[in-house]
């Protein structure tokens, strides 16, 4: 499938500055790079936001609606599946930026990793799903909707949405912007710190810091600054993240491209090599003894910092090297109609 001949539309959702709608800017600034006539679409819900002032930097213009005729493509990011029924004649395609966040998955992803009673989780999952039931968007509905093409940004994404949809879906990743981000040395840093975004797990990280010797510091990154996220990563000597990964999370690369040590839970996108390609040991594996393992395991890279840094090595490469993969990524699919492509075709 090429798509010369039309114009590709990415819906949005103006005035939010998170990782998905900065990756919806990535691509339509890469289609116009590869020679596509590509735009940004505000949600109506969206349309009285400000744009986001930081992502000026990309070539992102806005069309004011999509044009539903059959040459064209429209692009929903996952958190606006239920929109897709709304167009009959241009070609449709779903971008799973997350699993987690999406009306398909949300219900049974609260449901599986909640650690609650019974009731307490059927309590949480009740809204989702049936948000999910009344906007059509089942994963058994989604199976037989043959017309759609799925995007993945993760290979966690790409093996739920293979398994759950029985579709073959083509990796469509983002990349990390890295002028912010400027090595710290190991000897400028206090390896003794230990970052975290406490959305990302936080439960988890309050009962390892209780378990923790009282040498290691804790920093949560919350009510920060842009400068002030940027700089705690150039100072600290661990980022981790416990959380769930619900898509190639953003800072655990932010982290690295700063000189941390990373550490994640082998969650989510955080279980995938191809997503977070980091040693075996500076992973942890969900469970009972999670936090005892995590506890453990501080003191002990921390102690060999430096050499545990150079171990990640390669991921700081391959983060830096992003941008070159996504722009091959995005011609596969929309230039050269070369669909099906996991992390593997791009090694």
């Amino acid at each position: 499938m090429t798509t010369n001949s039309g114009s590709i539309f990415v819906l949005y959702h103006r005035g939010l500055r998170t990782g998905g709608p900065e990756a919806l800017h990535q691509l339509v600034d890469m289609l116009r790079e590869l020679g596509q006539d590509a735009y940004l679409v505000p949600h109506p819900h969206t349309t009285g936001n400000d744009r986001v002032e930081q992502y000026g930097v990309y070539d992102a213009p806005e069309a004011p609606e999509i044009i539903d005729s059959a040459e064209n493509v429209v692009v929903y990011p996952e958190t606006y599946v239920h929109e897709m029924s709304h167009i009959k004649h241009a070609r449709r395609m779903c971008w799973w930026l997350s699993i987690d966040n999406s009306l398909t998955f949300m219900a049974e992803r609260m449901w599986y990793r909640s650690t609650a009673g019974l009731f307490e989780k059927a309590k949480e999952a009740a809204v989702p799903f049936a948000r999910m039931w009344k906007n059509g968007v089942m994963p058994a509905k989604l199976r037989t909707d043959k017309d759609v093409i799925h995007l993945v940004q993760s290979s966690y994404a790409w093996a739920f949405v293979a398994t759950r949809l029985d579709v073959v879906p083509s990796l469509v990743s983002d990349y990390t912007p890295t002028g912010e981000f400027q090595t710290t040395a190991p000897a400028e840093r206090n390896r003794q710190l230990v970052t975290y975004n406490p959305a990302k797990g936080g439960h988890i990280i309050d009962a390892v810091k209780a378990a923790s010797p009282p040498s290691i510091e804790w920093k949560p990154i919350v009510g920060m600054t842009r400068a002030e996220v940027v700089a705690t990563l150039q100072q600290c000597g661990v980022y981790l993240d416990l959380g769930h990964h619900p898509g190639k999370d953003r800072m655990p690369r932010e982290a690295t491209l700063s000189g941390a040590l990373t550490i994640v839970a082998r969650r989510g996108s955080g279980a995938f090599y191809a997503d977070v390609p980091i040693p075996w040991e500076h992973k942890i594996t969900p469970g009972d003894t999670e936090v005892a393992t995590a506890a453990a395991m501080l003191p002990r890279l921390i102690a060999n910092f430096e050499q545990e840094v150079a171990k990640q090595g390669s991921y700081r490469e391959t983060i830096l090297n992003e941008r070159s993969r996504f722009k091959r990524e995005v011609e596969d699919v929309f230039v050269n109609g070369r669909l099906g492509k996991d992390a593997y075709d791009y090694v």
